[in-house]
């Protein structure tokens, strides 16, 4: 593996903790798609492949986790 490879599992942690730490902020985006880069929320929308774009466009540079935000429980283990 070339040295500036990131490692897959590395590639979203920074977003992974970060979603961690929102707790009952997430209900709002409840049922909707989701995009997050570092340590922000950078879109949402109603399909995966629009929310992925719409992250892409403001963050170009950047492997955006894209998640959708179920119905009844938010948890994340």
């Amino acid at each position: 593996m070339p040295k500036s490879r990131i490692k897959r599992e590395d590639e979203n942690s920074i977003e992974f903790n970060y979603i961690l730490t929102l707790e009952n902020e997430l209900g709002k985006y409840v049922e909707k798609w989701i995009a997050v880069v570092d340590e922000e929320i950078v879109a949402e929308g109603k399909t995966a492949d629009v929310v992925y774009n719409k992250a892409k466009q403001l963050r170009p540079n950047s492997v955006p986790l894209i998640m959708k935000v179920p119905v009844d429980q938010v948890m994340i283990l």
